[in-house]
């Protein structure tokens, strides 16, 4: 998805130039590959949900406004475990993303990759720091929310940690594992992101550069999870 979208006082373009998931499943199950270069009115493959529209080849995802919620969604179910073998899969995806904070010294909460159940809708009152996924009623690590996330969080709330991050979310907003990120050193700079899941090794990984036209490889910047997403979500998921 190639996205552009401004959330209190902060613009963020995000150009999933290269949206490409890649899911080796057994060989009775078709493994899926989409790659989506630019976002067109009209197109059936992109799901749009609460301010969330395609223009000019990228998305606008919020309206310029407080606490506004935009999200975006690849519009059929992607099969991420077999459940008759057990058999989970591995899955790549590629994007990019540029955040220009305008100068301001407060601005926006930030963006997040996601997998949830199929028709996972934008919770009310999910605005904010809540990036559209979860509220004040199911923030917690609870099971009943089956949702997987990496987040790029701009904004420390008070269940972040003291600083803007990158994490990754397991059924809640409190990051499992985090990082810093330094948005303001990389206002209006390009960022490339990676996320891979090792069915093997059970690491969700999400890889970042802020270098033009970069090859991938595991030297980048990094953050990694061990999580069977078996026990975490259902046999189909949506992916957003």
């Amino acid at each position: 998805m190639a996205a552009r979208y401004t959330l209190l006082f902060m613009t963020i373009t995000i150009q999933l130039c290269l949206l490409l998931l890649v899911l080796l499943l057994p060989p009775y199950v078709h493994s899926v590959t989409f790659d989506i270069p630019r976002f067109e009115q009209g197109s059936n493959d992109i799901y749009y949900e609460g301010d969330a529209f395609p223009s000019v080849g990228a998305i606008d995802l919020t309206m310029d406004y407080y606490y506004r919620v935009g999200k975006a969604t690849y519009a059929k179910p992607v099969h991420l475990w077999d459940s008759s073998s057990g058999q989970l899969t591995d899955f790549t995806t590629h994007f990019t993303f540029k955040i220009d904070i305008l100068n301001y010294t407060t601005y926006g909460h930030g963006i997040a990759f996601f997998l949830a159940p199929v028709g996972y809708q934008i919770p009310p009152n999910s605005g904010g720091g809540f990036l559209g996924l979860l509220n004040t009623t199911n923030m917690a690590s609870l099971s009943t929310n089956q949702l997987v996330m990496v987040e790029f969080d701009s904004f420390a709330n008070p269940w972040d940690p003291k600083v803007e991050h990158i994490g990754i979310n397991n059924n809640s907003l409190f990051s499992a594992v985090y990082t810093s990120w330094d948005v303001r050193s990389h206002s209006g700079n390009l960022t490339h992101a990676w996320i891979t899941y090792n069915s093997t090794t059970k690491n969700l990984t999400v890889f970042w550069t802020y270098e033009e036209n970069p090859d991938f490889n595991v030297n980048m910047s990094s953050l990694s999870y061990q999580i069977d997403l078996r026990h975490v979500l259902p046999e189909w998921v949506t992916v957003g």
